[in-house]
């Protein structure tokens, strides 16, 4: 049991952070590209899954690779596919591994460990892949680093680590790379950063914070960049708005907070923008929303909630908006479903749920 589970009771879940870029190794075209999802478990080990391109079938690719630091929370694969990096709260650290071009297994990076600030829980990196970004619950604030494009190795930015109110948790980055946003647990709300595309630095965007709802967990930002989500912990809700273009600044959407399950954890936006998906962690389900394109309005999706295993805890969807993978952390697998294209709906693949070893919390597509 961690130090801030027995004092604080928080498990931070983790939105899924999935890669856009094309991948180096590629199967016929017949199969489409070769999609991989990596997997963090709460003994240190980091799974890694071929994506089967028709099916959406999991089949186990090498053995595990072990991490030098356990309880990791937040996995993230660089947008060339080129390396993953794992944020770990215990351990206050962010290792990284290398991510074989062809066999896309994983390898310890040359330089694979930085210190942070006191508990990392979620790391994102930026659409240019020079930047990542570490959300650092108990230091109450974001370390930002820049990534060397040859050797992966991790610099801080000038003046990182920055203030990001109180317990930041969940954190997402604009489309456009211009802007961070970083959900705070205690304070009820999103704390907003303009990014410097030169160098890395955050400012904090006027107006910010932004309210949410009681425990905002994690946050998903629409393809387009117009609007975002925000999924409540505590008062079982989500919080949407809407993202002006010019200044980074959220306004909530009419409507209020949108009921979803009992203690959402986190949340992922199809590919292309059309529907949106909860794990409701105390309710061992899954929930979905249609997105109005226009508003931003979200709709429940008939035949919701969608099962899934006991505890679900990271998302992710393949990278055509095929399959969607969750991670149930008090079963130790995964759960693999077909998105319905014309409605969003969910069907859990056949053979699935699957093994993924002790605790798995994140999960990254790429």
């Amino acid at each position: 049991m961690s130090r801030l589970r027995s004092r604080l009771g928080l498990i931070c879940a983790v939105a899924a952070v999935v890669g856009g870029a094309s991948l180096a190794a590629r199967a016929d075209e017949k199969s489409g590209p070769v999609s991989v999802a990596y997997v963090a478990n709460d003994a240190g080990t980091i799974r890694a899954f071929r994506i089967d391109a028709a099916t959406g079938a999991l089949t186990p690719l090498g053995a595990a690779v072990n991490s030098p630091d356990k309880n990791p929370y937040s996995v993230t694969v660089d947008p060339a596919g080129r390396r993953l990096f794992v944020a770990h709260g215990d351990a206050s650290s962010v290792v990284a591994f290398e991510i074989e071009a062809t066999s896309r297994e994983l390898k310890p990076a040359a330089h694979s460990r930085v210190a942070t600030p006191d508990y990392a829980v979620f790391a994102g990196i930026d659409p240019t892949g020079r930047f990542l970004y570490v959300s650092a619950m108990v230091g109450d604030a974001i370390a930002a680093y820049a990534i060397d494009p040859n050797s992966g190795a991790l610099t801080p930015v000038a003046g990182s680590p920055f203030a990001a109110g109180t317990r930041p948790s969940g954190s997402a980055i604009h489309p456009s790379g211009r802007y961070l946003y970083v959900t705070n647990l205690t304070a009820r709300s999103v704390v907003g950063f303009a990014i410097d595309r030169g160098t890395g630095a955050l400012q904090p965007l006027a107006g910010s914070p932004f309210p949410a709802g009681r425990n905002p967990r994690a946050i998903a930002i629409e393809p387009d960049g117009r609007f975002a989500y925000v999924v409540n912990a505590a008062s079982n809700d989500i919080s949407s708005y809407s993202i002006d273009p010019d200044t980074g600044a959220l306004a909530p959407l009419s409507g209020g907070p949108i009921p979803t399950g009992e203690n959402p954890r986190a949340v992922v936006i199809a590919p292309d923008g059309g529907h949106l998906y909860v794990a409701s962690h105390f309710g061992d389900s899954i929930w979905a929303y249609a997105i109005d394109r226009a508003t931003g309005a979200l709709r429940p999706l008939s035949g919701k909630p969608f099962a899934a295993g006991k505890n679900p805890r990271g998302l992710a969807i393949d990278r055509r908006g095929m399959f969607l993978y969750c991670t149930n952390y008090g079963a130790n697998t995964v759960s693999a479903y077909r998105i319905d294209a014309a409605t969003g709906a969910l069907s859990e693949l056949q053979g699935s749920p699957y093994a993924a070893g002790d605790g798995p919390f994140g999960i990254a597509i790429f």
